[in-house]
């Protein structure tokens, strides 16, 4: 069967043009944007994160590795090093072609947003320190591409603007299918925490996201050296690994209202960037999420190998409850909220979000009815992401099935990651879809960073 797959971010964005200039024509329509965006100006200082140092392992000496890129099969990895400006220069540099593939036409547009809406000037005021200087060595190392810092910042902070235009206009552009888990204890074969995540789109796969997976090994002068996963023109993670052994991933949830949106608040994906660069254990981690306001609805994992802790941190702009997985057994998220801090203040729960949650339940819990507690491993949780059972009907969809709205691994996967956060390791699937069938290419951050006595793969991939 032949799978239709289009450009989406370009056509998106254009369709998003087309209901924007609805919206600026008729501004009360969006009460939310048009407060956020009155008397713009600098916010103060950010709250609980101290300045961070220059980072050294515990044992041994480090020295960041030069900047190059490498690409391993269909994944892409960049190593950046020095300080915002100088990543962003080096971002732009090694990923100049593939950036250049958005085309102009998207750029303008995006361009015209963070102009005209004024969306790029809330951008740098609500963004974390560096963001602003990040892009503007992106730009400066592909303005011969048309990029511009409106249309850099507009992207830097775009899961807020998902949010916002995600609630106000048709539900079109904008879809929730992610999925995380971690386990660790008597739930594994050998008592270590491991953590899956698969990043759905339903619907249809988007191809920037599918031909780019991008992992940006980001060695800041202050700061502690992490990976994140992402796509070449993004300053920001969808998931991520620090040296540390801290894991981080988001699944993106709905509020039931968006009125609430504070204007001091922040994106949750810079500061998934945050965590990475500062926390060393889950409890900094936690202290990062609480400290900061944010500006819109999320859930996001945390885990930490060397503890063997882990949270489901769900965010509801000032609010935030946490489900933490305590030394045994397992935890997962989907797409709605269950912590009793913000449970039933987010959206009507897909279908889709509990059919993915109930099978977790009947994969991960001792006495579920599939239970593969006491097994899990990393080749374990290839099968879980790549399982395609509906748990009502345990029926499997095809794999000729880009999204059956029911399942794992059949959610309209568009890349999948297993993180094993204390020894360093983790696997991505990506490429061809279905992304779920591709090999899981290993990868060891120790290795990547140079650091002493790393872990290396056991294997090339998981097959």
């Amino acid at each position: 069967m032949k799978i239709k797959i289009y450009n989406w971010l370009k056509n998106g964005l254009i369709l998003i043009f087309t209901l924007c200039l609805v919206i600026f024509l008729n501004w009360h329509t969006l009460p939310v944007f048009s407060q956020l965006t009155q008397n713009i100006k600098p916010l103060p200082d950010v709250p609980g994160l101290t300045q961070p140092t220059k980072w050294q392992p515990s044992q041994g000496n480090w020295k960041p590795v030069p900047p190059h890129r490498e690409d391993i099969g269909a994944i892409k990895v960049v190593w950046l090093r020095g300080t915002p400006y100088e990543m962003g220069y080096q971002h732009g540099k090694f990923l100049h072609n593939e950036i250049a593939s958005m085309d102009r036409e998207v750029i303008s547009v995006l361009s015209f947003f963070g102009k005209l809406m004024l969306m790029s000037k809330l951008a740098k005021r609500n963004s974390f320190p560096g963001i602003y200087q990040e892009c503007q060595g992106l730009v400066d190392a592909t303005s011969d591409i048309g990029m511009t810092m409106d249309a850099c910042m507009v992207l830097a902070f775009g899961d807020v603007y998902k949010e916002i235009f995600g609630y106000t206009l048709p539900n079109i552009l904008f879809h929730d299918g992610c999925a995380n888990f971690a386990a660790t204890g008597d739930a594994t074969t050998d008592g270590h925490l491991y953590h899956g995540r698969t990043l759905d789109n339903n619907e249809e796969p988007i191809k920037y996201w599918v031909d780019n997976t991008t992992v940006f090994v980001r060695q800041p002068n202050n700061g502690i050296p992490y990976m994140i996963i992402s796509v070449p023109g993004m300053v920001w993670p969808n998931s991520g690994l620090n040296a540390e052994g801290i894991s981080i991933s988001l699944d993106t949830a709905r509020p039931k209202e968006i009125e609430t949106m504070p204007p001091d608040g922040r994106s949750n994906v810079q500061l998934m960037s945050q965590v990475m660069k500062r926390a060393r254990t889950y409890e900094d981690a936690h202290a990062i999420m609480a400290n900061n306001n944010r500006l819109m609805a999320d859930l996001i994992m945390i885990t930490d190998g060397k503890s063997h802790k882990a949270g489901v941190f769900e965010l509801l702009n000032q609010k935030m409850g946490v489900r933490e997985l305590k030394g045994n057994g397992a935890i997962y998220m989907t797409n709605h909220f269950l912590s009793p801090e913000v449970k039933g203040k987010d959206s009507t729960p897909t279908e889709s979000s509990l059919l993915r949650y109930q099978r977790f339940e009947q994969l991960l819990e001792k006495n579920g009815s599939q239970s593969r507690y006491g097994k899990i491993n990393p080749s374990e949780i290839v099968k879980i992401l790549r399982d395609r059972t509906n748990p009502l009907t345990k029926k499997a969809s095809p794999p000729s099935v880009f999204d059956d709205n029911a399942s794992i691994g059949g959610n309209g996967s568009l890349r999948q990651v297993v993180f094993d956060p204390e020894r360093l390791l983790f696997w991505i699937a990506a490429g061809k879809v279905p992304i779920p069938k591709n090999q899981f290419t290993c990868f060891s951050l120790g290795d990547m960073l140079g650091l002493p006595n790393p872990k290396s793969c056991p294997a090339k991939a998981i097959y």
